[in-house]
């Protein structure tokens, strides 16, 4: 994910296309989150931190949290 998004982004810049510019951001952000649920699950298998997962998990949700309530001041604007 994270070399698909510098590929969105120099592709973008090149074309002068914002809308691939900001694909790539949001591709660079799914590919941190998946990242963070990878390690808290290898963490977890390895090392037997247990709580590793739920860490990443609650990662998930706040960045979740955070792009809903975005979403919906956008949505409430006229």
């Amino acid at each position: 994910m994270l070399a698909l998004a510098a590929a969105k982004r120099a592709t973008g810049e090149r074309l002068g296309n914002r809308v691939l510019a900001t694909e790539a951001r949001v591709t660079l952000v799914d590919g941190a989150l998946a990242a963070a649920v990878l390690l808290g699950v290898a963490l977890n298998a390895a090392v037997g931190w247990w709580w590793a997962d739920p860490l990443a998990a609650l990662v998930v949700l706040a960045y979740s949290v955070r792009e809903a309530r975005h979403a919906w001041g956008e949505a409430q604007k006229p």
